[in-house]
């Protein structure tokens, strides 16, 4: 494993451990570690990325931490970013953004101040401003509270139960 730092760009092809620089390029490889102001991800992976930008094509990432990101037919564990974050054939564990876009793509948890949503499937939307077009939601804010409420008393009465 080896450990690139750069100031312009960093392109990258195989595995490496860590990579760092302003904007930083994987194709068809993987890293451990990213940290750049720019990253880019076509056919590939990385465990943890850091950036201001990310955008992955046919990747993945398990977490990453960013100001906007993009996903194309990829997938990511959990995705924070202060701006947007856009899903497009893709999919995520879970999304925190301030702005979520999802089309045709699937997520566990969405929790965002504005989410638009078309063709897509949530587990747990959390968003002020919502706008769906066939969104297929497992648990709204109150089917949510009441499947914690009913699951909370049905563990309260096997717990009587088995005390005894």
């Amino acid at each position: 494993m080896t450990e690139h730092e750069d100031n312009s760009r960093e392109d990258s092809h195989g595995a490496a451990d860590q990579l760092r620089g302003h904007t930083v390029v994987i194709h068809q490889g993987g890293a451990r570690s990213v940290r750049a102001h720019d990253v880019q991800i076509r056919q590939g992976g990385a465990l943890r990325v850091d950036a201001e930008d990310i955008e992955v094509t046919q990747g993945c990432i398990a977490v990453a931490s960013a100001q906007r990101a993009s996903v194309t037919a990829g997938g990511v564990g959990l995705l924070g970013s202060a701006g947007s974050v856009q899903l497009k054939a893709a999919a995520a564990q879970v999304a925190l953004a301030r702005e979520a876009n999802l089309q045709q793509s699937a997520a566990g948890v969405v929790a965002a101040r504005a989410a638009v949503i078309n063709d897509s499937a949530v587990g747990l939307l959390l968003a002020r401003d919502v706008e769906a077009r066939d969104v297929r939601v497992l648990f709204t804010v109150p089917a949510a509270i009441a499947f914690g409420a009913a699951a909370g008393a049905v563990l309260w009465l096997l717990g009587r139960v088995s005390r005894r």
